[in-house]
């Protein structure tokens, strides 16, 4: 079979017969990608259209269209008819006719036209995202995010899998025997916050407390390849937090069990965590404090950690965990507060409140935004003044929900750490989440990954 030689596409006056799948010709797009798979007497193509992007907006005086959709779900403009466009429909535009198609998910668009040749594309509305001001603003974030330095401090733990298959219910009791194949073990808690930030290119330290023990040095081991500068202080007295689950198939759990310390660390050791914070804090451009009630926080250590940050003119951001309402008073001066429903619940003291009235009542208690993360809800951001704002959930589908929470913290604190407004934060931190709920285990993401859903 003959070679492609120069040409990576069949030209008008090429000779050879037979082309390899690799010679077909690649054009990169702002909406996608082209394929020429054929430019002869006639003119094939495969189109990679993006979600959310669409071509220019254009006319030929001589090519004559069909389009054929193969994948995905594609809006068409067509003069002045719109039409969605699903697998299994095609279109035939003659020449003359202005026509569009924007991504309404990622597609696939197979066209078959007369000969390709740009000076016949006449261009009113050029290519691109369909926010394009949001997209280039956000983009330019997340292609920032390795400039940022974020300080974390909260409780660490240890997050452990053990995986397997079930095919019988045990002889002794009513449960099933899990046929173990597999362990696996992640950063947890605040650890996860910092790897999933390390994960999103920025710089990060991590500052909590472990024990002097197996769990614990595997948590170091763990963090230093996820590329965590840790300053863990070690407490003899204490053992390190840590969460096995065991899995059945590829995400159902059976049980969890958990080998964890609730009691506040001894004053020493406070004193020392402080030091440790205010010796940090200059180095970096925000200070998120993951608090999953394991001790670290006491109410002295919050306020004094918030006041620390006041002081240095840093954004803190608090995940929190609290037991009862007496916690806000230890949470004033924030920045951001990131409470799940039941957090806030607590946190107003009203235990019938909806969403939205335990929010405002809270931002007013604090004077501070406050972000509700609310599963499938999405997130409602309330300020203390202004209208509150809600953000739909963007998931495709649930895998493990472990983890989703640093996430989003992760991400709202690296765009307030570069100074980014606190709409596209919360915007792409609800995105960053709507991706990692699709993965298994205590998951992260990456930039790249980031940028794919803007």
């Amino acid at each position: 079979m003959p070679r492609t030689i120069g040409m990576s596409y069949v030209h008008p006056r090429s000779r050879q017969s037979f082309f390899s799948g690799s010679s077909i010709h690649k054009e990169k797009k702002k909406w996608g990608e082209e394929h020429w798979i054929v430019n002869k007497e006639y003119c094939g193509k495969k189109l990679l259209l993006k979600k959310n992007h669409h071509c220019s907006l254009h006319t030929h005086k001589e090519k004559d269209e069909v389009f054929y959709i193969q994948k995905g779900r594609v809006l068409l403009e067509l003069g002045k008819e719109r039409r969605q466009l699903t697998p299994g429909d095609f279109v035939h535009i003659s020449a003359k006719t202005p026509h569009r198609f924007t991504g309404i998910e990622d597609s696939e668009i197979f066209e078959f036209s007369t000969t390709h040749r740009e000076d016949d594309s006449f261009r009113t509305e050029y290519s691109g995202h369909v926010e394009q001001q949001r997209y280039d603003r956000q983009a330019a974030l997340i292609r920032s995010f390795k400039k940022c330095s974020v300080l974390v401090v909260g409780d660490v733990m240890l997050d452990t899998y053990l995986s397997g298959s079930v095919n019988r219910i045990s002889p002794e009791a009513p449960i099933p025997v899990l046929h173990f194949k597999e362990k696996m073990s992640f950063p947890g808690g605040a650890a996860n916050a910092a790897r999933n930030i390390a994960a999103l290119g920025a710089k990060v330290t991590l500052i909590g407390l472990r024990g002097k023990d197996a769990p614990g040095a595997e948590l170091d081991a763990l963090l230093k390849r996820d590329k965590v500068r840790t300053r863990l202080l070690t407490d003899p007295q204490r053992f390190t937090t840590q969460k096995q689950r065991v899995v059945a198939g590829s995400s159902h759990q059976i049980v969890r069990l958990d080998f964890e310390e609730q009691s506040s660390p001894s004053p020493a050791q406070s004193r020392a965590l402080l030091r440790s914070i205010e010796r940090e804090l200059p180095k970096h451009d925000v200070l998120l404090l993951s608090d999953y009630a394991k001790g670290v926080f006491s109410p002295t250590t919050l306020r004094a950690c918030i006041a620390l940050a006041r002081r240095k003119k840093k954004p803190v951001i608090l995940d929190p965990k609290p037991f009862d309402s007496s916690y806000v008073a230890s949470a004033r001066g924030v920045t951001l507060i990131t409470p799940n429903r039941r957090e806030a619940l607590l946190l107003s003291g009203k235990a019938n409140a909806s969403s939205l009235q335990s929010g405002k009542m809270l931002a007013r208690a604090l004077k501070s935004d406050v972000l509700l993360t609310l599963g499938a809800e999405g997130m409602l951001l309330v300020p203390p003044r202004g209208a509150p704002k809600s953000f739909p959930a963007l998931v495709r589908e649930v895998s493990d929900v472990s983890g989703a929470g640093d996430t989003v913290v992760a991400v709202l604190s690296i765009i307030l750490g570069l100074k980014g407004s606190l709409l596209d934060a919360v915007d792409l931190s609800n995105r960053a989440a709507g991706i990692v709920v699709g993965k298994a285990g205590t998951a992260t993401l990456t930039d790249a990954e980031l940028l794919e859903v803007l």
